[in-house]
């Protein structure tokens, strides 16, 4: 490996070549170039003239290349190659003379570099013990300067204190760090700025010597809040598709991935659930949601990126409901925090909802929350939660109601029939009948379920899903099917099939689900919710708040009257081509035919659990 800095060569066997190279690096000398004449029996001869003792040595090389390795000062000079040799009878020479000068690199500097945070104090350290013997005293033995534009200046310095003159407008901001210790003439900057940024230099007294410390000072973080604080932006127009119908797509992918997620793997007990109720609670968060937050808020509502209308198109959707499902959505958060006003104004805006402020005391926040949730599901839910950890700071809940009558109405009767389990085992269970009741079915290949849609006053149905056998697989596969677009097609296949009289039988229900929506928005992708969300657009002034409880109950009945339901709701029909039975486990949908959107999901496994 060789490095050469320049070469300047005469022609072919004209004198000279005058070669620049780095100290301690190697270059291969050629007595001749390639285009030389070719002499025959030849023989070569390398001198050396010292450039620096002008004395000539006669080198022990023989063959055309002269490889000089490890180049040092004392090999600056002349390098003559004398070739000779016979040209046909006639004795020839040629010649040829390298010059070589040795180019020293500079010395290399070497300094440390220190980071502070813009506003921090900084200590430049400055250790003087290898440059003096135990014996030598020299207060101070250093003086600090520093490199500016205009050359290097002496920094004055004095002792930490706070006695200085009043008149002195300007505060000292450096000093020397404390009583020198171990030889350490370390100085402190306090409260860095921008401009402290730069080279100083610890300089040795009556030496030639110096340590020098590079400052870095970095900016001060932007605040997370700051550009993020504003107001949800307006609405504006779809392109293609209106904006009503973008939030029913999303909210049928959202109910379906919901299912999924809270179904798990095995079906082991009853599910009851609103995804409509969630979906708008979570709707009122992303009203203050901004960054990384917003969007993944986003994605897991299956929201488009960017859909600016999800919260006017939310409320006009909540007034077309109105009749038929009562719809609630809170905030409880610490009374230390303070709210934006634009997050306030529109959560009230587009939700009817304020959000409200915890006490200082827990079992009180309990009975608060508690009695919310009565008030907004008819006192069907009247204890969401038992316990309150006091560090709580931020709560969201949400609520929903519903109450709808048969269109066709069940026969007055107590009638008891089996219901089959899963394992086979057998439980009776009173019943609602009735030997014409006027429905929709049809078996559904997709989802490999007979289906029965029983229409409900305010324009709602239930639809009904059961497995072909009672086996637990079949019900598994048959779950399993259930996404989106199984759904929509179904629905659109079952408003195509005309009404018939049939004899039902279904099992009277009255259950309540409380679920922890945690894990749901964990799995949903959310995570962030509840370590480090950017949730500026409500917490202005605070970036590190974060939602520590996150809960949805449900209550279900079905009853001669109709299905009542609050914060979630569900109900199972049962086959054949005269009769409808649901006397073994089934899912349940209610559907709103005015939004086009499911209300409630769930499955009954066990109809007398609670």
């Amino acid at each position: 490996m060789f490095l050469v800095l320049l070469l300047l060569c005469a022609g072919l066997s004209l004198t000279t070549c005058d070669i620049t190279v780095h100290l301690n690096s190697s270059i291969p000398l050629s007595c001749l170039p390639d285009d030389a004449p070719v002499l025959d029996d030849p023989k070569y001869t390398w001198s050396f003239t010292s450039a620096h003792t002008k004395e000539q040595h006669t080198l022990e090389e023989k063959g055309k290349l002269l490889n000089l390795r490890n180049i040092d000062i004392t090999q600056e000079g002349q390098y003559k190659c004398v070739h000779a040799g016979y040209k046909g009878e006639d004795r020839m020479r040629l010649s040829r003379t390298f010059t070589i000068h040795v180019k020293v690199p500079p010395p290399f500097q070497e300094w440390q570099v220190i980071k502070e945070v813009y506003g921090n104090d900084v200590t430049l350290p400055c250790k003087t013990a290898r440059f003096f013997s135990s014996g030598e005293t020299v207060y101070p033995p250093v003086v600090w300067k520093r490199e500016t534009e205009n050359g290097m200046v002496d920094l004055k310095l004095d002792k930490d204190t706070n006695d200085q003159e009043e008149e002195d407008k300007t505060p000292q901001r450096i000093f020397w760090n404390s009583s020198p210790k171990e030889q350490d003439w370390a100085i402190k900057i306090s409260q860095t700025i921008e401009e402290d940024a730069g080279m100083y230099h610890c300089v040795i007294s009556n030496t030639s010597q110096m340590l020098s410390v590079e400052l870095e000072v970095e900016a001060p973080p932007v605040p997370r809040c700051s550009g993020h604080t504003g107001p949800w932006e307006d609405c504006e127009e779809q392109d293609s598709r209106s904006g009503k119908a973008i939030l029913q797509d999303s909210l049928k992918d959202f109910s379906a991935s919901v299912y999924a997620e809270l179904k798990g793997s095995k079906p082991q007990t009853n599910l009851i659930f609103s995804p409509i109720s969630i979906a708008v609670a979570l709707y009122n968060l992303l009203l203050g949601a901004r960054g990384e937050t917003r969007t993944q808020l986003e994605g897991a509502l299956r929201i488009p990126s960017g859909f600016s209308c999800v919260h006017s198109e939310t409320k006009k959707l909540k007034k077309e409901i109105k009749g038929t499902l009562g719809m609630a959505s809170a905030i409880f958060y610490s009374p230390e925090q303070q709210l934006a006003e634009a997050f306030l104004n529109q959560s009230k805006e587009f939700y009817d909802a304020v959000p409200e402020k915890l006490t200082n005391d827990s079992n009180q926040n309990v009975i608060l929350i508690n009695q919310w949730v009565a008030k907004e599901t008819n006192k069907k839910i009247t204890e969401l939660i038992d316990y309150m950890d006091p560090t709580t700071s931020f709560v969201l809940l949400n609520a929903v109601y519903f109450n709808g009558k048969w269109k066709t109405v069940f026969e007055k009767t107590k009638k008891m029939e089996n219901f089959m389990k899963f394992s086979g085992e057998v439980i009776e269970v009173q019943v609602l009948y009735s030997s014409k009741y006027n429905l929709q079915m049809s078996y559904n290949k997709k989802l490999q379920a007979e289906v029965g849609k029983f229409p409900l006053t305010g324009k709602n149905s239930l639809y009904i899903l059961i497995p072909r056998t009672t086996s637990e697989e079949s019900f598994v596969l048959m779950e399993n099917n259930i996404n989106k677009d199984s759904i929509e097609a179904m629905v659109s296949e079952m408003n195509k099939i005309p009404s018939q009289s049939a004899e039902v039988i279904l099992p009277k229900i009255k259950l309540s689900v409380n679920t922890q929506l945690e894990d749901l928005l964990r799995n949903l992708g959310l995570s962030e919710l509840f370590s480090n969300p950017n949730l500026c657009g409500i917490f202005p002034e605070d970036s590190e708040s974060f939602i520590s409880d996150a809960r949805h109950s449900a209550f279900l009945s079905l009853t001669e009257k109709g299905v009542e339901a609050a914060a979630a709701t569900s109900v199972s029909f049962s086959r054949s081509f005269s009769s409808f039975v649901a006397l073994q486990p089934f899912v349940l949908i209610l559907w709103s035919d005015e939004v086009d959107t499911p209300l409630f999901m769930g499955r009954i496994i066990n109809p007398t659990d609670p």
